[in-house]
């Protein structure tokens, strides 16, 4: 068994609810379920009964104007545009948002049964690939969309794969060097945990089948992570632009399913082989 030091953590994130922005902790306590209180909750459309995700902005793009942050005193709180701030479990809050979507929306702490989520698939900016595994799209509003998220009820979660998402500023960097009109800001990809590193390139995509040791906690890296329309799109002070997804696809698509069609990828996911807290400047260290 071989030990190598691969960095540090830079910034630890957690989503409360699926698809809002999120905020920066200064430590996390990281259970089997993953970061706790991480997608603990999604909104629902209340006409299809799928989960709401960004990854249709063209119907939910918007989402990406509310943010929710975990009170230390109480609930979760949604934050809107102007501010106005209302607690999770706040019995208005389904109206207020069915208000601002201009649909009807109702908030879940637990995926439906066979929950999906609609995504965009931006063939365009994926080299032309088809949908994974096989999937069948169909043409909606002027969007092929594939039906996505299957495993979220299986694992009874809003994960869309993994329980702890993580992204180096190699990678980060290595996309900017071959974009540099562009912002790849870490934020973009919406991780867990950001590991500041001194190694070059996609270095976390060559530490899959191995375990990263990151204070008390181990994970064992499990697969890169395809990216998808979500990246493109306005965030917090992130512009939108849609030569992120482009780049990414020319620099490091990988065939991360093993079906012989490469997706655009950045960061790992990682199964919890050992719970623990996670600190901001915590040790990262490769377990080979």
């Amino acid at each position: 068994m071989t030990e190598t030091s691969v960095g540090s953590v830079s910034s630890v994130l957690r989503f409360p609810v699926k698809s809002m922005l999120g905020e920066n902790v200064a430590a996390a306590t990281v259970s089997q379920r993953g970061v706790d209180g991480d997608r603990a909750y999604a909104l629902i459309d209340e006409e299809t009964n799928k989960v709401i995700s960004v990854k249709r902005p063209r119907r939910w793009g918007r989402i990406f104007e509310l943010s929710a942050a975990t009170k230390s005193d109480g609930p979760v709180e949604v934050t809107f545009p102007g501010g106005e701030a209302m607690a999770i479990d706040d019995p208005a809050l389904p109206d207020r948002l069915s208000a601002f979507f201009g649909r009807r929306v109702s908030v879940a702490a637990t995926p439906p049964p066979d929950a999906t989520f609609d995504e965009a698939w931006e063939r365009d900016l994926k080299d032309g690939a088809d949908p994974y595994f096989g999937l069948p799209s169909r043409d909606e509003e002027g969007d092929e969309l594939i039906d996505a998220g299957a495993f979220m009820s299986g694992q009874g979660n809003f994960f869309n794969f993994g329980a702890v998402h993580l992204v180096t500023t190699a990678t980060t960097k290595r996309l900017s060097e071959a974009a540099p009109d562009s912002r790849f800001d870490a934020r973009r990809f919406r991780p867990n945990i950001v590991i500041d590193t001194d190694e070059v390139g996609f270095v976390e995509t060559g530490w899959q089948g191995h375990t990263l040791a990151i204070g008390d906690v181990r994970l064992l890296v499990t697969f890169t992570v395809p990216r998808c329309v979500m990246t493109t799109l306005a965030q917090g002070d992130l512009p939108a632009d849609r030569d992120v997804l482009r780049t990414i696809t020319a620099e490091n698509s990988v065939d991360v399913f093993s079906t012989g069609t490469a997706y655009p990828c950045v960061g790992v996911y990682g199964e919890v082989v050992t719970g623990g807290d996670v600190r901001v400047g915590d040790a990262v260290t490769l377990i080979s």
